[in-house]
């Protein structure tokens, strides 16, 4: 569904964006280029962070989660040395499912604005 949305553009700008092509595609460029990077964003911040969690760790999160469920001495060790990893993988998961959400947003993005991009 394409929303009937006035962006004002400078007349001045309008002139140089001219030979770049329809105003309406390059509008429609400039918004897809501008989500995509903000998805980008968040997906390399969510990422910095599950990559500090896997250092500090030694694991990724489903290798960490599998052993703390299932090895007590594991379990007691990292109680002992990090006292605060309970609030780490909760911390951990959700960056986990926000990056893949930003991922699914991204996607969804590029897959919407391809028929807008192409030439009819």
């Amino acid at each position: 569904m394409a929303l009937g949305l006035t962006i004002p553009v400078q007349e001045s700008l309008a002139e140089l964006l001219l030979p770049l092509g329809n105003l309406e595609t390059v509008t429609a460029a400039a918004l897809r280029r501008y989500a995509l990077d903000h998805c980008l964003e968040r997906i390399e911040r969510a990422e910095h962070r599950i990559a500090h969690y896997e250092e500090q760790y030694g694991y990724n999160y489903e290798s960490f989660n599998q052993r703390i469920c299932t090895d007590q001495a594991f379990l007691d060790e990292v109680n002992r040395t990090h006292p605060t990893w309970e609030a780490d993988a909760a911390e951990w998961i959700h960056r986990i499912q926000e990056a893949q959400e930003w991922r699914e947003r991204s996607q969804t993005i590029l897959h919407l604005s391809l028929p807008v991009l192409m030439p009819g």
